[in-house]
C-alpha cells in the first residue's frame, strides 16, 4: 500500500517503487509456476502480463534445453517439442470459442496466442535450418527470457545483449504479430541500445515503425 498524502513527488516515487516490487514478486512466482503448471491453467490463474511473461520464460527454457540435447547427439528433440506446442496451441484456440470469457480474459488469451504462434514458428525455423546448438545465431537472435536467481530478477536477451526487465505495469496489453522483419528490427535496435546508441526504424508511413518500437519496449 502507498499512502497518497504529502508532496506528490514523494508518494508518486513510492508508488512507482511499490509497483516495480509488486511486478518483480509476481514475475518470480510466474517463473516458478510456469514449469509445473499446464499452460492453459497458468494463463487463467495469473495476471495477463505475468501470463505472457510465463509463456516466454517457458519457451526459452524449452528450446534451450532441446538445443542442448540436440548438441549432445539426441535426434528429433525439436520435432517432439514442436508437436507439444502444436497440441497446446490447439487447446488455447479452443478456449477462445467459449462464450464465458470476459473481454479482459479474451484479450489476454488472444495476446498469448499471438506470441505462442511466433514461438511455434521459431521452433519450425530452427528445425528447417537444422539448428542443433544453443549458441547458434539463428537461436540467439530471438528474444529470450530467463529468471536469474543470482540477481533476483528477470532478464531479456537478444544476441549478446542482456537487459533487465523494467517491471512497468502494462495491464492487458495487446502485442504485435511477429514477422521476420520484426525480428530484424529487434536485433538492430537492441544492438544499438547495447552500445549506448540510438536507433531509428525507417520506412513509409503506417508500416508499424512506432508500434514495433513500443512493442520492443
Amino acid at each position: 500500500p502507498v499512502v497518497a498524502m504529502g508532496p506528490a513527488e514523494t508518494w508518486l516515487a513510492e508508488l512507482v517503487e511499490s509497483m516495480r516490487e509488486t511486478m518483480r514478486y509476481e514475475a518470480r512466482r510466474a517463473a516458478k509456476e510456469i514449469h509445473r503448471t499446464p499452460v492453459e491453467d497458468f494463463l487463467y490463474n495469473r495476471p495477463s502480463q505475468m501470463a505472457l511473461l510465463g509463456l516466454q520464460l517457458k519457451w526459452t527454457a524449452d528450446v534451450q534445453s532441446a538445443l542442448y540435447q540436440a548438441s549432445l547427439g539426441k535426434k528429433g528433440v525439436l520435432k517432439k517439442l514442436l508437436g507439444e506446442y502444436e497440441t497446446t496451441l490447439s487447446k488455447l484456440v479452443e478456449l477462445t470459442l467459449s462464450n464465458d470469457l470476459s473481454l479482459v480474459h479474451r484479450t489476454s488469451l488472444e495476446t498469448c496466442i499471438t506470441i505462442f504462434i511466433h514461438q511455434k514458428d521459431v521452433i519450425e525455423e530452427l528445425i528447417e535450418k537444422r539448428v542443433g546448438d544453443p549458441r547458434s545465431f539463428d537461436w540467439l537472435k530471438h528474444c529470450r527470457f530467463r529468471w536469474r536467481e543470482d540477481k533476483g530478477s528477470l532478464y531479456v536477451s537478444i544476441c549478446d545483449n542482456e537487459f533487465e526487465y523494467g517491471y512497468e505495469y502494462l495491464g492487458v496489453k495487446e502485442r504485435l504479430v511477429m514477422t521476420p522483419l520484426t525480428d530484424v528490427c529487434y536485433v538492430a535496435l537492441t544492438q544499438a541500445v547495447g552500445m549506448n546508441c540510438g536507433g531509428a526504424p525507417a520506412g513509409p508511413a503506417g508500416t508499424g515503425k512506432t508500434e514495433t518500437t513500443k512493442d520492443l519496449g
